[in-house]
C-alpha cells in the first residue's frame, strides 16, 4: 500500500473541479481513528489534503455555527465548510466581501445525502488566505500540468489491460509512486474510467491554460462521465506497461519493508528529477525521476501548454452542493480537529535534500591538456622582490602575502564556501594574489580555477546541503511582522547567510510561490501559507 498513516502529514494535491467534482469513491486504509480518508478521483488521484486558488463568489450560513464558501475556478467551483472546529477559516469567510480570490488547502470529503442518488465532494478548510490573480494564474498552469501527467499514466493503465495487485505491480515497476499506482488501479476499478473521458479531461486542462494565456474567454464543459465513451488510449499513455508486470507478491513485500515515505502520485509532482516536495508541492509520479513531469516553477511546460485535446469543462456555476452539512461531518471534524496545520510544504522537503545534481569528470583529453598547462607553469615567475612588494602595498594600500604566509583555511574560501574577494582593490592585485596563493604542486587542479571557484557557491548553495527553497521559507517566516515579509529583504537575507547568487534566490521564491507554499499578500510582499 501506500505507507501512509496515522500522524504522517499529507500532501495537498493540485486538481481541477471539474474532477473533483466527478469523484464519488472515498475509503481509509485502516479502521484507527486516525487513518487518513482518502478520495479518489477517475484519474487516479488518492487526495487526502487539495490545494486549490481560485475566486471565493459566495458565502452563506448553513445553520447559526457554520457557513459554506464556493471558491470558482475555470473549470468548476470547490465547495467549502467552516464551522467551530475551523475558526480561522470560519472568521476569514465571514469576513471576506466577494469576489475575492482566494487560496484553500484542506481536507477532501465526500457527502452523500440521505434522500440523494449521488455523491457530493466538498473541501474542509484548513488555511484560507487572500492571494492575487497572478497567484491564480500559476495554480492553473500547475494544476494542468499535474492532471495531463495522471492522465498519462491512467491511460498507460487502461490500454495494458492489467487491473487489481497486477497493474499495481507493473506500475510501481515502471516507476510511478506506489501511492499513484494505489490510486490508478482503484480508479479503473471503481469508476471503469474510459480513454473518451481522457481525452476530455486533458482537452478541458489545455483550454484552462489557453484561457490564462489570452488565447480563450473561457473553458467548455466536460459532459462525459468517467466511464463514458470508448476511444482509443494508445495516444495518451505516457508508459508501456504491456508484458512487463511482474509478482505483486514482491513489491507489496518491498513497500511493507520501506514504508514508502517516497514522493507523492504522479500527478502531484513538483520537479522532475531534483524534487519532491511535502503538503503544498506534489512529488514525481515516477520515482526514478526519468519522467515526462514539467517541474512546477522550474518545469518545462511541455505538457502544459497548449495542444491537443478535445476541449470540454464544466460550468462553474452549476456545481450541485448540499442543502446541509452532514450530521456525521461535525464528528468527524472534532475528531480530527487536533490535527497538525503546520504549513502545507513543510513535509516535502526531505524529498529536496535526499536529490542533488552530479557533476560529471573531466574528459581524459581535458585532463591531459590541464596537466600540460600545469607542467608549463613555473610559480617563482611571478614572485616578488621585497622592493615591489613595497611598491604594491603603497600604491594600493593593502597587505599583501605570499601563499607561504596564508593560512590554508584563508586562501579560497570560508566555511561557506563563499569567496571573499572584499580585500582585492583591483583586477591586477586579484590576479597576482591568486597566482601566489596557488600551490605550486597542485598538479589536480586546472589552471582556470579561479574562474570555477567563483562559480561553486551558488551551485553548492542549490545543490549542496541547503536547501534554497527551505531557506526562503525559514527566512520569511522570521522576517514577517504580521502583514508578510519584504521580498528584497528576504533574497538579501539569504543570499548572505547561504552565499546564494540572487538570481537563485528568486527562483527558490518562484518555486515556492508556484508549490503553494507561500503567497504575495501585496507586491514585494511574501507571507507563508
Amino acid at each position: 500500500m501506500s505507507g501512509s498513516g496515522p500522524g504522517r502529514r499529507e500532501v495537498a494535491y493540485r486538481l481541477f473541479a471539474a474532477e473533483f467534482d466527478d469523484a464519488e469513491l472515498s475509503y481509509s486504509e485502516s479502521d484507527e481513528e486516525r487513518a487518513p480518508n482518502y478520495v479518489v478521483t477517475p484519474t487516479g488521484a488518492r487526495v487526502n489534503r487539495l490545494f486549490a486558488v481560485g475566486v471565493l463568489t459566495e458565502v452563506e450560513d448553513v445553520n447559526p455555527e457554520m457557513v459554506r464558501g464556493r471558491v470558482v475556478g475555470p473549470t468548476g467551483a470547490f465547495v467549502t465548510y467552516a464551522g467551530q472546529y475551523q475558526p480561522e477559516a470560519l472568521a476569514f469567510l465571514e469576513r471576506t466581501e466577494p469576489p475575492a480570490f482566494l487560496a484553500l488547502s484542506g481536507k477532501a470529503r465526500t457527502y452523500e445525502p440521505e434522500d440523494g442518488d449521488r455523491i457530493y465532494t466538498s473541501v474542509r478548510p484548513e488555511t484560507v488566505s487572500e492571494v492575487d490573480s497572478g497567484t491564480r494564474d500559476r495554480w492553473v498552469v500547475t494544476a494542468a500540468e499535474r492532471t495531463v501527467e495522471r492522465i498519462g499514466i491512467a491511460a498507460s493503465a487502461v490500454e495494458s489491460g492489467l487491473s487489481g495487485d497486477r497493474l499495481r505491480a507493473a506500475l510501481s515497476e515502471a516507476g510511478v509512486d506506489d501511492r499513484l499506482a494505489e490510486g490508478v488501479a482503484l480508479a479503473l476499478e471503481h469508476y471503469g474510467t474510459t480513454p473518451a473521458y481522457l481525452e476530455a479531461l486533458r482537452g478541458l486542462a489545455i483550454e484552462a491554460v489557453r484561457v490564462v494565456a489570452g488565447e480563450r474567454d473561457e473553458v467548455g464543459r466536460l459532459e462525459v462521465a468517467p466511464d463514458g465513451g470508448a476511444g482509443d488510449a494508445s495516444p495518451l499513455a505516457t508508459l508501456d506497461l504491456e508484458g512487463t508486470a511482474p509478482s505483486p507478491r514482491g513489491r507489496s513485500e518491498e513497500t511493507a519493508a520501506t514504508g514508502d515515505n517516497g514522493p507523492e502520485p504522479a500527478a502531484e509532482t513538483t520537479e522532475s528529477a531534483t524534487e519532491g516536495e511535502e503538503l503544498a508541492a506534489e512529488p514525481d509520479p515516477a520515482r526514478s525521476g526519468s519522467g515526462s513531469k514539467p517541474a512546477e516553477g522550474r518545469d518545462t511546460d511541455d505538457e502544459a501548454t497548449p495542444g491537443e485535446g478535445s476541449g470540454a469543462a464544466a460550468d462553474i456555476g452549476e456545481t450541485p452542493e448540499p442543502t446541509d452539512e452532514p450530521s456525521s461531518t461535525e464528528t468527524e471534524t472534532a475528531e480530527m480537529a487536533s490535527e497538525p496545520t503546520e504549513d502545507g510544504e513543510g513535509a516535502m522537503a526531505g524529498a529536496d535534500d535526499g536529490e542533488s545534481e552530479t557533476q560529471s569528470p573531466a574528459s581524459e583529453a581535458d585532463a591531459e591538456a590541464v596537466e600540460e598547462e600545469l607542467d608549463d607553469f613555473d610559480p617563482g615567475e611571478f614572485e616578488l622582490d621585497e622592493e615591489e612588494r613595497r611598491e604594491v602595498q603603497e600604491e594600493f594600500g593593502t597587505e599583501f602575502s605570499t601563499a607561504g604566509e596564508v593560512e590554508p583555511s584563508e586562501s579560497g574560501s570560508d566555511e561557506d564556501g563563499k569567496v571573499d574577494r572584499s580585500e582585492s582593490v583591483d583586477a591586477e592585485d586579484d590576479e597576482l594574489t591568486a597566482v601566489d596563493t596557488e600551490p605550486a604542486g597542485a598538479d589536480a587542479e586546472p589552471a582556470t580555477e579561479p574562474e570555477a571557484t567563483e562559480t561553486e557557491p551558488s551551485a553548492g548553495a542549490a545543490d549542496g546541503d541547503v536547501d534554497l527553497t527551505d531557506a526562503v521559507m525559514d527566512a520569511m517566516d522570521r522576517l514577517d511582522d504580521g502583514e508578510g515579509a519584504d521580498r528584497d529583504a528576504i533574497v538579501s537575507t539569504v543570499a548572505d547567510e547561504h552565499g546564494a547568487e540572487p538570481d537563485d534566490v528568486e527562483a527558490a521564491i518562484q518555486d515556492a510561490l508556484m508549490g503553494g507554499r507561500c503567497y504575495e499578500p501585496t507586491d514585494g510582499t511574501l507571507k507563508s501559507i
